[in-house]
């Protein structure tokens, strides 16, 4: 006895190779959303970079210069006059405008002098200009991650605390 030869349909996919390809895309586009989204995060570090240092060098000339009234130094609020040191400290939106709201900062940058030695009309400071962001970056477990920070030694005219306030 023969029996008909059932149609077997050899064209289309099985529910299998369809799961397997639906999971593999899916893994796929997680791996290329990660890797878009650090590179967005590599992105803005680099520019927030390339503003910080314009804003340290600019820092470091006007104080070279003694503009201690003009901008960018005239943001800056002491923080602490302890021995040798001075701290100034100033608040940047993401503008890098000036601000002086706390939660509208994204920045803030540190002037820290501390005299090391003393002359009649001019001292020698050490000098450190740090930038910090206070929100931390995507992917990033350090909450206030400095973003580029200076050192270097001036002769500067005797800071006295009048000319800062």
């Amino acid at each position: 006895m023969n029996l008909p030869k059932k149609n077997i349909n050899i064209k289309g996919f099985t529910l299998v190779e369809l799961i397997i390809s639906v999971g593999t895309l899916a893994l796929l586009g997680v791996l290329i959303l990660i890797f878009f989204m650090s590179s967005s995060d590599l992105s803005l570090r680099t520019e927030e970079l390339d503003y910080s240092v314009y804003h340290t060098n600019n820092i470091i000339e006007s104080i070279k210069l003694n503009r201690w009234e003009e901008n960018p130094l005239k943001n800056f609020k002491i923080i602490d006059i302890s021995n040798d040191n001075t701290i100034l400290s100033s608040l940047y939106d993401k503008n890098w405008n000036p601000t002086n709201e706390e939660n509208e900062a994204l920045f803030r940058t540190n002037i820290i002098l501390k005299e090391e030695s003393e002359n009649s009309e001019k001292s020698l400071y050490n000098l450190r200009v740090q930038v910090v962001r206070l929100k931390k970056y995507f992917r990033s477990k350090e909450n206030n991650p400095e973003i580029h920070s200076v050192n270097t030694s001036l002769y500067l005219d005797t800071i006295l605390e009048d000319m800062l306030k």
